[in-house]
């Protein structure tokens, strides 16, 4: 239960900084790491479960973030996820998650704005964190960036002129899509399982 709720802490925050400025600031995860730990000590000896979840969704998201393809706050949200002690878990509060991501990206398409590859001035780019880049454009000439969501940005700050063009993808809330869903999960699990929530540490 305490560690639900200090993970759900850090999940709810992190999800409304990613919602807002697409970056979390690493201190969000210190009440999840100290629910991890509690979790990691409160289910002695019995620790193998919650141990193979982390490592296996730690591993998963070490590739995927060593190779660009999700954002580093990605990653530290899914194994907070998956250490939750609940052995339903990371199940249960990933249905949750791809809940609400498929009603928010639903929207975004409806808007306009999950339709593939548009093209965007540099200070709109700037402005609004929610685009991935894929090239600069200037004068009509295109130069791709890194396929590293996590250095692309950069690079298109550190090369773009201000009269460029940036070509980009809508870059979806993750950690906000996690947030949500754990926490819908919880309330889920409070008020259809009271028993089973205290029981768990």
């Amino acid at each position: 239960m305490y560690s639900e709720i200090l993970i759900c802490a850090s999940l709810v925050i992190a999800a409304w900084q990613d919602f807002r400025k697409r970056s979390v600031y690493d201190i969000v995860w210190i009440p999840g790491a100290a629910g991890v730990a509690y979790a990691l000590y409160a289910s002695y000896p019995f620790v193998a479960g919650i141990l193979l979840k982390v490592g296996l969704v730690g591993v998963i998201c070490l590739v995927f973030t060593y190779f660009g393809a999700i954002g580093e706050a990605d990653a530290i949200a899914l194994v907070l996820v998956a250490a939750d002690p609940n052995p339903y878990s990371p199940v249960l509060p990933l249905i949750g998650t791809g809940l609400v991501a498929g009603v928010h990206i639903s929207f975004e398409y409806v808007n306009g704005n999950a339709r593939g590859r548009k093209t965007i001035p540099l200070q709109q780019f700037k402005d609004e964190q929610r685009w991935i880049p894929r090239a600069i454009i200037v004068g009509g000439n295109r130069t791709d960036v890194s396929n590293d969501v996590n250095e692309a940005r950069e690079e298109v700050e550190a090369k773009a002129g201000p009269e460029s063009l940036v070509e980009v993808t809508y870059g979806v809330p993750t950690v906000a899509y996690l947030g949500v869903g754990y926490a819908a999960y919880l309330v889920v699990l409070v008020l259809t399982n009271p028993h089973l929530f205290a029981s768990l540490p």
